[in-house]
């Protein structure tokens, strides 16, 4: 079968008199060729712990690329599709080239159903380019999920800073499906932040997108540090997030609900983002990070276990020697293993010397006396009762005396010089680890530090459109609209960058948002989990001092210029104001 292949390539080449490289695509439109296939992968890449690192579904479709040059075929690159999410994910080929050959045959081989490739596919496989990427490309939906909804069924987060009437971020997903409720404040897409905007917005998502209704929050009591809060009203809203494009449009009906001039923050100036928006290209990419490699940790290991065995060598400990027990400190050992050890000073044993002991001959006999004289061959003792003086062989006394005799040896000054060999096995690898060398040698397999995949990292970048509107509201409750952010001066910049770790358990993400009228707001958010199903997060939000828009105070007088800021507000010299906000919370997830 592959032999035929083979054959026709090479016909192919010969026909149309091509000598260079060239490649053939194609897609596997069978969906049990396509699953076994992948089952096989992911079974190969539990085998070799890398499991984590996998986004392929058995659901999806296996993209082919072969090599053909002169008389060779090669398996290229495979590349997994998913319809539904509209992303590609490469395959491991340094795992494919290792699975059972039967299954790579399989492939190679193009005996099922199949289609050919499209222009967008081929753009997925195909290189452009001979500069290397920075980051590899990534699933999108590994950093998209950490935002977009929960990873867990149930999510609820709730701010530490109590000053909020409500603040709260409630996911709940369906335990086999794709849908959720979800229940948000604010919106932190376009800049306005829970404390600024206390709108609450009440809907379903799926995997792609969501709708939702917006229902006006309070703004009788503000939060510290807004200057001047939004008013809301009843609404609608619709989002959406693919592996390229994703946005979002809200619309207010700035009459649909009647206002209440006594529960709104200024009855003169009521600021309502009635209209906004935002369109973004994004794309996701893999971050690794450093580790140590098998050979890096093993030296690693060494090092500590050389560095303890120093500080146990560095002072007194017991040594055991030819089953017998020193106490000493170790000194050095020379190029033959010689060890030498200074022996601590016996205290005890000299303490009993100098005063008045039973003394116990071989044969039994006793006598009460001191020490007054030892050598190698004898001792001198006098006798407690009468002074008189006797000398004693020291072969001739009780094995208790002659184990005195030789702990009266030790004084402290003197050392022992023995084999390594004579030591017990754990002293003797104590002292080839305090004092062998560790360092690293080069050569193949012996990097200290081995790149390892780390997380995800998605990049967006867009428009944005928001219509702010100027209103005040007379006794009567009656409104009245004196101006409105419109045109280009309601288009500004978006971007943000988004990240999470491959085991979920850390995210964070940093934001810019620039408009035309002069509002400007930047982000920063963490969250982290500490145990088990709880995550502590932190929000920031930064609304500089240069951050406001102007509007005219009154429809019929253009002379009169009012500054809405969103933090607090500078002075007449514009020094001071603006306002950086930090909001804790914690998030417990089912």
């Amino acid at each position: 079968m592959i032999r035929s292949l083979k054959t026709l390539c090479i016909g192919l080449l010969f026909l149309f008199k091509l000598n260079a490289q060239e490649s053939l695509f194609w897609e596997v439109a069978d969906p049990i060729v396509n699953s076994e296939f992948i089952e096989s992968y992911i079974n190969r890449l539990i085998e070799v712990d890398k499991f984590e690192e996998n986004a392929i579904q058995a659901s999806f479709s296996i993209i082919v690329q072969m090599d053909i040059e002169n008389d060779a075929i090669e398996l290229k690159k495979l590349k997994a599709k998913d319809y539904q999410m509209g992303q590609y994910i490469s395959f491991d080929m340094s795992e494919v080239n290792k699975m059972d050959p039967i299954q790579i045959n399989t492939i190679m081989s193009r005996q099922y159903k199949w289609k050919d490739v499209s222009r967008q596919d081929l753009s997925e496989l195909e290189e452009y380019s001979t500069v290397d990427n920075v980051f590899k490309e990534r699933s999108f939906k590994d950093a998209r999920d950490a935002f977009w909804w929960s990873n867990s069924q149930i999510s609820a987060s709730i701010p530490l800073d109590f000053s909020d009437n409500l603040g709260m971020r409630i996911f709940i997903r369906q335990k086999s499906g794709n849908l959720a409720f979800r229940l948000e404040q604010g919106f932190p897409d376009l800049g306005l932040s829970r404390q600024l905007s206390e709108n609450l917005t009440l809907g379903l998502s799926n995997d792609i997108v969501s709708t939702y209704m917006i229902i006006p929050g309070n703004t009788y009591s503000v939060s510290k540090g807004i200057g001047h809060p939004l008013e809301g009203n009843l609404g609608f809203g619709f989002k959406f997030d693919t592996h390229k494009l994703g946005g979002q449009i809200n619309f207010m009906d700035i009459d649909g609900q009647e206002y209440d001039y006594q529960k709104i923050f200024s009855r003169k100036h009521l600021i309502v983002p009635s209209n906004s928006g935002v369109l973004y290209w994004s794309n996701t990419f893999q971050i690794n990070r450093k580790v140590d490699s098998k050979y890096g940790s093993k030296l690693k290991d060494q090092k500590k276990d050389k560095k303890q065995a120093e500080k146990i060598i560095a002072k007194s400990k017991n040594w055991l020697i030819n089953e017998k027990n020193y106490d000493g400190k170790f000194i050095n050992m020379d190029i033959n293993n010689l060890v030498t050890i200074q022996v601590d000073k016996d205290e005890n044993a000299h303490k009993n010397a100098n005063k008045p002991r039973e003394w116990t001959t071989s044969s039994g006999s006793a006598v009460n006396a001191i020490l007054i004289e030892r050598n190698e061959k004898s001792v001198t003792l006098k006798r407690s009762n009468d002074g008189f003086s006797l000398e004693l062989k020291v072969k001739d006394l009780s094995e208790k005396d002659r184990d005195l005799i030789d702990r009266l040896e030790w004084d402290g000054d003197k050392t022992i010089e023995v084999p390594l060999g004579s030591l017990s096995s754990s002293d003797q690898q104590i002292i080839k680890s305090a004092t062998g060398s560790v360092r690293a040698r080069s050569g193949k397999n012996r990097e200290l530090k081995v790149s390892k995949p780390y997380g995800s990292m998605r990049l967006k970048a867009g428009l944005s459109f928001t219509q702010f509107s100027h209103a005040s509201i007379d006794t009567a409750n009656q409104i009245m609209i004196s101006d409105r952010v419109t045109g280009t001066d309601a288009i500004g910049l978006y971007a943000k960058i988004e990240g999470v770790t491959d085991n979920k358990n850390s995210k964070a993400y940093f934001q810019i948002n620039v408009s035309a009228s002069g509002f400007k707001s930047f982000s920063l958010g963490l969250d982290h989990n500490v145990y088990r199903m709880i995550n502590l997060g932190m929000d920031c939000f930064l609304y500089p001092n240069n951050s406001f828009i102007e509007f005219q105070d009154q429809r019929d007088d253009q002379a009169l210029p009012w500054r809405w800021y969103p933090g607090t507000r500078p002075d007449k010299q514009d020094s001071g104001g603006g306002t950086f906000m930090i909001s804790p919370y914690i998030s417990v997830n089912f």
